[in-house]
């Protein structure tokens, strides 16, 4: 049997625009898996290649696995609906179809919807592709039964990170990916699963489940090998969560270490494990990390409770003075547009962060993800149906406080504060400058940051 998985492009999606696009590692553990159980698999990642899915014959290919996060859900279904036109059977996967299976399903969107993680159950599925009386037994699936009716199947998630193997880079055509960090060659790693945080916002919880699980040190200490061997000199991982449990974080590093990898790296980590943990925070500066990625979301706590985010705006100076003493540049993350936000609170954030003074500020529009308690929230006032603004840059919700339009100028001036010297914003990306250039001008913003940045 032959699967196609297919990555759809970022095109539409603005942090993609900024150059932040990385391999499909999900993609790649799936089809690694699936290889490892005899099926022929191919991997389309549009992002680095054309693909002309309307006029492409499909009559190859058993079945066609689609993933998508929530901006590229219309791209997603467009593809799947010209497939499934040609005869072929789709499953669409990705933290939206997981949030949506019976909406998908009622709609035609595709035949098939796994929730979660795909591993196990794409397996599964292609085995029993012709034995549809067998679908009931695997889980996390969501199809539509000989009665017509549409049934969803418990979701599970796997407990044992090792048994799966190393994720399918060949396929993923690795070279074709021209990333840096550090000025070396950059490959992503996940090296854990899971968040028991369930932050209002965050949708990693449910599609990931609350339960944090990891593959061992060791374990991840050979895949470390593996990138060092294809010439990567540099890592990032892109666990939810890489600091939940120090002592593994520990012997990662020593690892490292040991094995003389040299590579600088970074992650994401939370405020209370940064501050619990300083010998965590040693080991990993001598292991070569180089920077932490830290979501302070807000200056102010009363929204930090707001977002279930469970800690204090004041922990921050302190994060970043632990960093600091251990020579890790601090990524900072905000939000703004929580329904008790107003321009004062998003000008405090703003301050918060030039004092803060970190390497790099991230600012996002709070944005209700289907499967998210946010969602569940406001989705009697969400104000657009186009998937494609639901990118963190846009505000798609009624909000008390703020039209569209207004807080997308907010959000801009939050940017052009921190970076209103055009060369240390190109530092960055010079994607990112480029977009934000041309949100500014969209929204007649132009004159406003001429003013600013000849100060």
């Amino acid at each position: 049997m032959k699967i196609l998985l297919i990555n759809p492009s970022w095109s539409s999606g603005y942090y993609a625009k900024a150059g932040f696009g990385f391999p499909p590692l999900g993609l790649g553990y799936i089809s690694a898996s699936l290889k490892r159980d005899g099926y022929n698999v191919g991997i389309i990642d549009m992002n680095i290649e054309k693909f002309d899915y309307i006029h492409y014959d499909f009559s190859e290919w058993d079945l066609v696995g689609i993933t998508s996060d929530t901006v590229r859900f219309g791209d997603a279904c467009s593809i799947s609906k010209i497939i499934k036109q040609k005869g072929v059977p789709v499953v669409l996967g990705g933290s939206h179809a997981s949030a949506v299976p019976e909406s998908i399903l009622k709609d035609n969107l595709a035949d098939y919807v796994i929730s979660g993680e795909g591993e196990e159950s794409m397996i599964e599925l292609a085995r029993y592709l012709k034995e549809p009386e067998r679908f009931s037994s695997i889980n996390n699936l969501a199809y539509i039964d000989k009665h017509g009716q549409i049934k969803i199947n418990q979701q599970t998630f796997i407990k044992d990170l090792d048994i799966l193997p190393f994720p399918d880079r060949e396929s993923l055509k690795m070279h074709r990916y021209k990333l840096t960090f550090e000025g070396r060659p950059v490959a992503a790693m996940i090296t854990s699963r899971g968040c028991p945080f369930n932050c209002e916002f965050c949708s990693c919880s449910q599609f990931m489940g609350m339960k944090w699980r990891r593959h061992s040190a060791e374990r991840s200490i050979e895949e470390m090998k593996i990138l060092k061997k294809s010439g990567y000199d540099s890592i990032i991982f892109f666990d939810d969560n890489f600091t939940m449990d120090p002592r593994r974080v520990i012997e990662l590093s020593e690892g490292m270490i040991k094995n003389n990898f040299k590579f600088k790296w970074w992650a994401f980590s939370r405020t209370e494990e940064i501050l619990r943990h300083q010998d965590m925070v040693e080991s990993m500066s001598a292991s070569g990390c180089k920077m932490l990625f830290v979501g302070f979301e807000s200056a102010d706590d009363s929204i930090l409770k707001d977002y279930n985010k469970k800690l204090t705006s004041n922990k921050a100076f302190e994060v970043a003075k632990v960093l600091k003493k251990y020579k890790i540049n601090l990524y900072a993350a905000f939000i703004i547009g929580s329904l008790s936000e107003t321009k004062k609170t998003i000008k405090k954030s703003v301050q918060f962060a030039q004092k803060l003074n970190p390497k790099i500020v991230q600012f996002s529009i709070l944005t209700p993800y289907p499967g998210t308690r946010l969602f569940e929230t406001l989705k009697n006032k969400i104000i657009t149906n186009d998937w494609h603004f639901f990118d963190g840059t846009h505000l798609v919700f009624k909000h008390p406080n703020f039209s569209p339009k207004s807080l997308r100028g907010e959000f801009l001036k939050a940017y052009i504060a921190l970076y209103k010297n055009p060369k240390r914003f190109m530092y960055i990306s010079k994607g990112l400058y480029e977009v934000v250039k041309n949100s500014i001008r969209s929204i007649g913003m132009e004159k406003y940051y001429k003013k600013v940045v000849s100060h």
